[in-house]
């Protein structure tokens, strides 16, 4: 019996099998065919993907300033000419071919993970106890099993002494600080899902007003991750900050296909500009919730494309699109963005916390700086969880992440929520960005690679940077402070960590066997992972540690104290250089209390709840969402109440479509109800059925329903203008859909071919000759 890894294999190499070029028309015998020849309107709407990427035309060219130049039809001349412009500069690549994503191909892949998931928990479980066991009837071998136990703690001394001997040398020797020419140009990034109107406010306010950046250009990105609302929240969060928030707004447009997804799939947007309280914004409303890895794919692949858009680059956007973000961005006085900063929604900055980025970024080879993330404590100064949380946030922060910026400058964890990246090829070029980061999983893909695409998008994105570009460097900056809201109960607490500990575990084991990667972090990411999946034997081994002491030498045991000891008292003293007063001191050091004696019973809790849901690659219950709106109106759209969903399972996401094997689109025109022919081309091609009547579209929706096939049955004629073959279907009765046909020779492009499928009769056929030839 054929494992489901190898079923899927072959699944995918079905699908990328060659298909014939034109596959034969499922037609009747009496069938002919006649060509016509177009003739092309000038005020025709041309489709941005009218022209191969590899091969810019003038047509092309022509057909960017022409679909902008129909959007703006009535704004004045000169913003027309600066749209039409940019425009010109974008050559949208065509989406790649993905698998077809078939129920049956699905359900083979939800098998081999859960199979993969079943292997891993086992190893898992008798490793520990084998070790256990072995640590409990053999104690006499204690050494074999020392490594084991204090290969991390050995590490963590080794980073102490480390630190203490690089700052004192920075403190005689400072390093090389490279100037800047001219102020940075800077973007500020905040991404969005379910957040409310409370939460993006502050986020908002906290970049207005940041201090000392009186001299940079600055402006303001939003992407607000499809149209959702959380628990307690009136509207959705795209309704907040269009409506509510954003008020002072000079555009608001619904933009057709955007973007290609990071599933390949068009993507629609709401996009609004204006100005909040003294600084320019463009925000970004998904009409599809596809993650805030997708969000910033485009952010971070537009900002660069802006930068080299004299190449006039292949890029993910539709010309339109482009064009707009272009001219933001050049009305803002941006001419060249040197660097983004990212926050999320529910985090807040310290009034220098960007000034102070952006003194990190200034050392030679810097390409990315995080902040120091802080619990935001909202009053309650002595919550135990928000004392637990902070102290294990100012533990991490302060040692290995120390260690990793004065060290190795390899930072492995630059944090949204306050991160700051160089726009340049080593963040944002298209091969780290796009093709690594960018993948998109398929069921065939293994868990890890399943974990590392939905778990830590910040680590990973930072990890395959390291691994790309060796010479990359990352820091961080104690002093930029940023607050973030931490969970407040046990579940959200579980949700948040099973996401948080598998994708570091994960990318923790790409950068061990990835190439690249600077030795120090190699053996780091090699004990994070020993660690991880022997927390069991850990804890149990300080059991053994009691019972060693009646027969291992007395020097041995206290030498191990003393490798024990040396991270403890370096935690303890961090409460003298880290906290600002007296009040944060004694909040760290009464965290690091609950760190010390409950941090073993916390994560054995962590670890087992995050195998068991390995395979569950949602946000659960950190973000919960009570109803979505899917509509495609960009007004506001009230939203019923409802019940709040707590339960571990993946935010709304669209069904991925399958992906046809070649890129050409065809348009059947009066043949809603020809399912064969459909069917026939669907198979190989993308695949549009025109319905202009929308009575009749539920039911042609039903009818080419079939999951396994690319087709899209559709009422809007602009979509015909993607097409490079037109089937236009007569009846028995010899008539023609004129109204279709009309819609055919207004979209279609230079070079495409119409082809009348006739039923019986040349009536019909000389009747369009007559009349469009």
């Amino acid at each position: 019996m054929q494992s489901p890894r190898s079923q899927l294999h072959q699944e995918v190499q079905r699908d990328e099998d060659p298909a014939p070029q034109l596959p034969p028309l499922p037609l009747g015998e009496q069938t002919k065919i006649v060509p016509i020849p177009l003739r092309h309107p000038s005020h025709q709407l041309k489709h941005p993907l009218g022209s191969h990427p590899q091969r810019p035309s003038a047509e092309s060219a022509a057909s960017s300033r022409q679909d902008v130049a129909t959007i703006t039809a009535a704004e004045p001349t000169s913003r027309q000419a600066r749209l039409e412009e940019f425009a010109d500069m974008c050559n949208q690549s065509l989406p790649k071919t993905r698998p077809a994503v078939s129920p049956e191909f699905s359900k083979l892949g939800r098998r081999m993970v859960t199979q993969q998931k079943l292997l891993m928990i086992a190893g898992i479980i008798c490793a520990n106890f084998i070790l256990i066991f072995a640590s409990w009837y053999w104690p006499a071998y204690y050494y074999l099993y020392l490594p084991f136990i204090t290969l991390t703690v050995a590490l963590n001394c080794i980073m102490v002494f480390s630190v203490i001997f690089f700052s004192i040398k920075h403190r005689i020797f400072p390093e090389k600080i490279v100037m800047p020419t001219s102020p940075e140009q800077l973007v500020l990034l905040l991404p969005c899902y379910n957040e409310n109107f409370e939460e993006c406010t502050k986020s908002l306010d906290s970049l207005v007003a940041q201090q000392h950046l009186e001299a940079n250009k600055k402006a303001i990105m939003i992407i607000c991750d499809g149209r959702v609302r959380g628990a307690g929240m009136e509207k959705t969060t795209a309704q907040y900050l269009l409506d509510d928030i954003l008020a002072d707004r000079t555009l608001r447009r619904v933009v057709k296909g955007a973007y290609t997804a990071w599933d390949q799939q068009p993507m629609d947007a709401t996009i609004q500009r204006g100005s909040y309280k003294g600084i320019p914004y463009f925000c970004i409303v998904k009409h599809q919730n596809q993650g805030k890895r997708d969000g910033l794919i485009a952010l971070r692949s537009f900002l660069y494309k802006y930068n080299t858009r004299a190449e006039k680059p292949q890029m993910l956007f539709r010309p339109a699109f482009f064009a707009e973000m272009a001219l933001f961005l050049a009305d803002a006085g941006i001419e060249h963005v040197t660097h983004l900063v990212g926050m999320d929604a529910d985090t807040v900055f310290a009034d220098d916390c960007i000034s102070e980025l952006l003194k990190q970024s200034r050392y030679p080879g810097t390409v990315g700086v995080c902040g120091y993330v802080a619990v935001d404590f909202k009053g309650r100064n002595w919550n135990p969880w928000s004392l637990y949380q902070s102290s294990e946030y100012t533990i991490s922060q302060g040692l290995r992440r120390l260690h990793q910026s004065i060290v190795t400058n390899k930072v492995s964890c630059l944090p949204g929520c306050c991160q700051l990246l160089k726009i340049c090829e080593e963040t944002c070029g298209d091969h780290v960005l796009v093709e690594l980061f960018g993948y998109c999983p398929t069921p065939a893909d293994n868990i890890l690679k399943q974990i590392r695409a939905t778990a830590s998008e910040d680590r990973n994105h930072v990890c395959l940077m390291l691994s790309a570009r060796p010479q990359s460097r990352t820091r961080q900056a104690l002093r930029a402070r940023a607050l973030t809201d931490v969970p407040q109960s046990w579940s959200v607490f579980l949700s948040q960590r099973r996401r948080w500990t598998l994708g570091a575990t994960a990318n923790d084991l790409f950068l061990f066997k990835a190439p690249g990667v600077q030795w120090w972090e190699r053996i780091l990411a090699f004990a994070n992972c020993m660690t991880w999946s022997l927390n069991l034997f850990i804890f149990a081994s300080l059991a053994s540690l009691i019972h060693a002491c009646l027969f291992v030498p007395w020097w041995i045991i206290l030498a191990f104290a003393a490798v024990m000891l040396t991270p403890l008292t370096y935690y303890i003293c961090i409460a003298i250089w880290l906290p600002r007063n007296a009040l944060e001191r004694c909040q760290y050091l009464a965290g690091c209390a609950f760190y010390t004696f409950c941090g073993p019973f916390i994560n054995i809790s962590v670890l087992l709840y995050a195998i068991y849901n390995m395979d569950s690659f949602g946000w659960g219950k950190t973000r919960k969402v009570v109803s979505t709106d899917d509509s495609d109106d960009p007004e506001p759209v009230a939203v019923p109440t409802a019940a709040a969903v707590d339960e571990e399972a993946p935010a709304p996401a669209r069904v991925p479509q399958p992906v046809s094997t070649y890129s050409e689109v065809v348009a059947l025109v009066g043949a809603a109800d020809d399912k064969r022919l459909a069917a026939t081309f669907g198979a190989a091609y993308r695949t549009l059925v025109y319905e202009p009547h929308t009575a009749d579209l539920a039911r042609a929706r039903a009818l080419h329903s079939d999951p396994h096939l690319t087709v899209e049955v559709t009422a809007a004629e602009a979509r015909l203008g993607m097409a490079s073959l037109f089937l236009v279907a007569t009846s028995s009765s010899s008539s023609v859909d004129e109204e279709g046909l009309d819609a055919v020779l207004r979209h279609a492009r230079p070079g495409a071919v119409v082809v009348v499928l006739d039923g019986g009769a040349l009536d019909a056929v000389d009747g369009i000759l007559a009349r469009y030839t």
